[in-house]
């Protein structure tokens, strides 16, 4: 299981993770003889990887989850946020 931290977003204590260290975890997951699990947020980079090297993914709307589980605390609207899990098997 891979959970770097999102290039793509605020990273608070991680600041300084890169696209080319994102990019270079991608690379190394295209080259394992074994499976992985990645999660991360959408991207370009990523959508390449998984178009060529065929891997699955699924999609969460955590917006959604987020609301649905603090509804009862009347938190009020959360930003929308996808997440995405990316495998090199079917998931």
């Amino acid at each position: 299981y891979a959970d770097p931290p999102y290039y793509n977003a605020n990273m608070g204590h991680y600041d300084g993770y890169s696209l080319q260290d994102y990019t270079d975890l991608l690379e190394a997951l295209s080259q394992m003889k074994g499976k992985f699990l990645l999660s991360s947020y959408p991207s370009d980079v990523l959508k390449d990887y998984v178009k060529r090297l065929g891997w699955w993914q699924k999609t969460f709307d955590m917006r959604k989850i987020s609301v649905n589980l603090l509804a009862a605390k009347n938190t009020g609207t959360k930003k929308r946020k996808m997440e995405v899990l990316t495998a090199n098997y079917e998931i």
